[in-house]
Parts: C-alpha cells; structure tokens; sequence
C-alpha cells in the first residue's frame, strides 16, 4: 500500500533564527515571502521564485536554509477526512449517549454521565468549544443562539463565516453532540448546552499545513478554551491495511504551543478522534496528533458498552465515549444529534469515534465551567483518573504499577462527567509539569526475522530524570524495514510494567525515521529507573534493522502537589488480564501470537 502523498503548494514554512530578516532570507535564498503564519512564533510562508528556481524547492540551497533557519519543512495540503461512521440503516431515536436507562436493549448506565452535572448546575457557561471540521451550520435552531462567529474561520474559502457548503454536514453533527443549546429544539441537547461554540473549517480539498495550524491555534483568529478534533488521514484500505502517516512540525507546534500558553497560560485542551480504522488494523498511533501528550485520544463503545467495531486501538487512546454501534442483538444504534440543511433538520445516524470526540469536549466544557483554573494537564488527570469500567467489558486490562487499569481499546475507561466535575470541584493542585528527553540512542542492529523464540532485540536505557508521568512516554523510533508492518514493539518501565506499543499489521510501506510512538498506560508511575524496549519481525520475509531511538517523558516533578493517588476501582478478574510479561521468556512467541488474535479477531 502506498498512502496518499501530501500534494506540495510550492512554499515553504520557516522560522528565522533571531538575527535573520525576512529581507536576509529572501536575499539569501531567491525565495519570495507571502505572510506571516497567526501563530504565537515567528513561523513565515515563502514561495519559490520560477525565475530563480527551475526545480522548485528542491532549487532552495540547503546550506542557506539550515544557516538562517530554526526549522523549515515544505507547506503541503492536509489530506484529512472525517472521522465517522455512517451504516445505511439508523434505529436511534434517543440520545442513549447521555442517559441510557437501557433503551433499545442496550446496557443502562453506559452514556456520559452528565445529568447529575446539570443538576449541579454546570452547563459549559462562558466555555468556547471550537469545532474544527468541515462547514458548521449556524443557522440552525439548536446551534443558533451560542454560535461565535467573531473567532470563528473558513480556512478553505479565507472567509470569517464557516458555514460552508450543503455538502458540509460533519462538522454541524460535531457541534450538536458538543454544545447542541436546551429548550424547544428539535435535535435534543448538547452535553455542555451553555457553551459556545466557533467553527474551524478546514476540511476540504486545498488547505495546508499552515492553515491547519492556524486553525489549531488560540492566537488566530480568536481565543477558545477547548478545540475537538473529528478527522485523521484518509483511511485504511480492505488488503493494503493501515500505514503510519507523517506529522507536520508547524502543526504539532501549534498544538504544544496552545497548550502551554493558550487560555492565559492554563492551556487550550485539544481533544481529538482515535479513528475508525480497526477492521483494517487502525491503530491511534498510525495518526498524526491524535496521539499526542498534549492531546486526549478518544475512542468509542457502543450502546452495550462494548468495543465499536470501527473504533482503533492503541496505547496513546486516554478515553472513550459512548457512540454508535451494534448492540447485542446485532442492532444498530446512531447517535441523535444536529445535521443541515434546514433550520430543523437532525439526524439519528452519528457515529463513530466522531461523534464520541465532541461529546468528550463537551465533557472537558463542563469540567471548566466548575473549576475554570485548571490547566491542560490537570483536566487530563481528571479524565484519567475518574474514568470508569463499571460498564465495559473485564477482560484484556493491563494494571500499571501505581494501581492504573488501561486496556487497547478504551483507554482509562469510560468518561464519567459526573465524577470528573466532583473531582475538578476540589482539584486546587499547582505543579510545574516537564517535559524530559533522553539522549538518541544508536542501535543499528539486525532484527532477526520470525520463526523462533529468541528472535526479538532487546534494548535498555537508564533514566535518571524523576519525573511522575502524565502525558505518557513518547518513543522516537527508526527502523529500516521492506515491510514495517511486519515489526512488533514493547515497552516495561522500571517498575516492570510492560505493554505492546505497536503489534504486527498488514502495512506495505517501509521504514520508520525518528516516527514517534506514544504510551500513556504508565500514568503515575516514574520515570526514573532502566527502561526496556523489545522490537521483534514476525515474519521471514524482509530483513530489518533496528536504527535508534530516545525516549521522551511528559510529567510533574516528583513530590508535587499533582503526583497522582491511584482511586480505588473494580478489579478485573486476574485470570482474564493480558500480559506481556512473557515477552522476553521461552513463551514469547506464544504470547505475541495470542495478543495479535484478541486485537485483530475476538473485539
């Protein structure tokens, strides 16, 4: 399989270093300078010259660029989709996603938990969610009264009003489920019905980079607190499966940037889809951003509480949210929420691991509207730590060192708003949180092919940095593989909690370079201590070599105020979890192969 190729614009995206001009540059290297990015760094556009540059940007001096440069990459088009499901059939007539009493023979208890939020009168009052998606429609009676427009961008047609085409019906969909306003609507409520909303239009043939981090940014067009997410790369094909895809350095800056200094410092909270690639092998860390430290990954369950069938897995996945799916009598049910077209229409066939991000942010609005002092960090500690299992399935949890049950598919858990607005009610905490990379690590050794017990590298490295983690461990990986989907890797921390990172998945496509790989089932523990990484070819065909590596750690300095207290939870029956402690025995090969069948056949 080869993924669809990034269509190049002919710019460049560069931040000068401080005693570089835009005259210097242009003078330097022939370019010719188009704007200045909205962003909080001084990130500028420029464009080669045809006279100056026959071949293009491959024209542009290297030696010039990396003098006068802090970084520069090439401004391609974002080739992104939306991230839901819609089946041709739709029984839903009820929003089961915020209360489910166990209508339509699903499982009572399984929604959002937001009604005892409402009764405590939360209802994401003076909170900004900005949907950024396709065309929204604020035209529409449920969105009308708490749309922004000042803020609010159409970055496809570089206009302020972001309705976009009658072809644009995700992102209105998105903004129902989110902030969907009470009273006599048609299409029910919104989980934060108070709060405001802006749109972000960006999905459509055309947009760049660039403008995708404009979009992504608090210092653009105007100031939001929360910014959902519903769309990743073009997706997995039936045979060709899943590949990872590529990130682009200006937009992962725009996000780290939002969250350290968004919202007066506190942080814009990013909430993004997992995706809907799982009968393919999705996996969240193939994404882009979804994965990121500085972003909640949200996955889907369906009415019964168990895994949706599209929804991917993955260990960068932080929590799911209830969205549409079959049932246990193999019925489908949507999610009710706004559509357009009219001022009254709504649909009833919203799924998707798109429509559980929305409803997420709407959680993260109400845990503001509480507490409007936390910062990035602490809501995601909140998500994570008042996350429920009460309704999911038993099986297949991984329990870190610290108390912490994580699972592939569901990441924490649940979301619960009720128990994360009691939580951020008290929440009075101040840490200083870090951020901590090791040196890069060469390896360059063979990864023996599949076929025998011993055929797995092990690597170590020893930390000394203490930091308490939060954000998850990010692994920056280079492997020279024909076929890298053939390549498994693992992960143990120093406390001896181990997890598969990546599992073997139909992906054509070679090599892996500095692409990085995140884990966030280690929350609370430490970072301190001899890290372990297994990498291991499962088959024989196509040798590969293990390149290098780093670590890089996201957490609070140990004895902070924010060092996390593991509550207490349901314990899963110890016979049913999976583990990977086998890993470096005898039994390896068995245990590897028993993990690949539960990923990829029995959920």
């Amino acid at each position: 399989m080869e993924q669809k190729p990034s269509r190049e614009t002919g710019e460049m995206i560069v931040q000068l270093k401080d005693n570089v001009s835009v005259e210097d540059f242009v003078a330097q290297t022939g370019m010719v300078f188009v704007r200045k990015l909205k962003l909080r760094k001084d990130y500028y556009l420029f464009k080669y010259d045809e006279v100056n540059h026959k071949n293009g940007l491959d024209s542009i001096p290297v030696l010039s660029l990396e003098t006068m440069a802090v970084s520069y990459e090439r401004n391609k088009y974002q080739e992104n989709v939306p991230k839901d499901y819609t089946p041709s059939d739709s029984l839903f007539s009820d929003q089961f996603h915020l209360k489910n009493t166990g209508q339509y023979d699903g499982k009572a208890g399984v929604d959002a938990n937001v009604s005892p939020v409402w009764d405590l009168g939360y209802f994401g009052e003076d909170i900004t969610i900005a949907i950024v998606d396709d065309g929204l429609d604020h035209a529409h009676e449920d969105l009308s009264s708490n749309f922004l427009m000042q803020g609010s961008w159409d970055y496809c047609l570089d206009q302020n009003d972001p309705v976009g085409t009658t072809e644009d019906t995700h992102g209105t969909s998105c903004a129902g489920v989110a902030a969907a306003t009470d009273g006599d609507g048609a299409c029910g409520l919104g989980v934060a019905p108070k709060a405001n909303l802006m749109g972000r239009r960006f999905l459509c043939s055309g947009v760049t980079y660039g403008e995708l981090a404009e979009a992504l940014s608090d210092e653009s067009e105007g100031a939001f607190h929360v910014s959902s997410n519903s769309w990743g790369p073009y997706g997995c094909t039936e045979g060709n499966g899943c590949t990872y895809y590529e990130q682009s350095s200006v937009v992962t800056y725009a996000i780290a940037d939002a969250v350290q200094n968004g919202r007066d410092g506190k942080g814009i909270v990013f909430v993004f889809a997992a995706g809907n690639d799982y009968d393919y092998g999705g996996d969240i860390n193939q994404y882009e951003y979804a994965k990121m430290a500085q972003v909640i990954g949200v996955a889907a369950v369906n009415i019964d509480g168990g895994h949706s069938f599209y929804s991917n897995g993955g260990t960068a996945i932080v929590v799911s949210g209830v969205s549409s799916g079959y049932n246990s009598d193999d019925a489908y049910t949507g999610i009710r929420t706004t559509d357009r077209a009219s001022t009254t229409s709504c649909r009833d066939d919203f799924g998707g691991t798109s429509s559980a991000t929305p409803l997420v942010a709407g959680v993260v609005a109400l845990i503001l509207d509480a507490n409007p002092n936390l910062n990035y960090w602490q809501v995601q500690q909140i998500i994570i730590e008042t996350a429920t299992r009460e309704h999911l399935p038993t099986e297949n949890w991984l329990q870190n060192s610290k108390g912490y049950y994580y699972h592939r598919h569901f990441g924490f858990g649940l979301v619960d708003a009720s128990a994360a607005v009691n939580a951020a009610q008290e929440w009075d905490a101040n840490p200083t949180f870090e951020k901590f990379e090791t040196n890069l690590q060469t390896v360059n050794k063979i990864i023996p092919d599949g076929g025998s017990t011993s055929n797995y590298l092990v690597e170590t490295i020893q930390v000394n940095s203490d930091l308490t983690i939060v954000g998850g461990v990010e692994i920056q990986i280079s492997i020279t593989h024909d076929y890298i989907g053939d390549i498994a890797i693992a992960l143990e921390s120093p406390s001896g909690t181990q997890i598969h990172v990546v599992v073997p998945h139909n992906d054509l496509n070679s090599d892996l370079v500095n692409y990085p790989l995140f884990a966030k089932n280690f929350y609370g523990e430490s970072s301190k201590g001899e890290w372990i990484i297994f990498v291991y070819d499962e088959y024989t065909i196509g040798e590969g070599t293990f390149d290098s590596f780093k670590l890089i750690f996201y957490g609070t300095e140990v004895n902070s105020d924010s060092t996390p207290t593991p509550t207490p939870t349901p314990t899963p029956d110890p016979s049913d979890e999976v583990s990977i402690s086998n890993f470096v025995n005898n039994s390896f090969l068995l245990s590897f192969f028993l993990l690949a069948i539960i990923q990829f056949i029995i959920f």
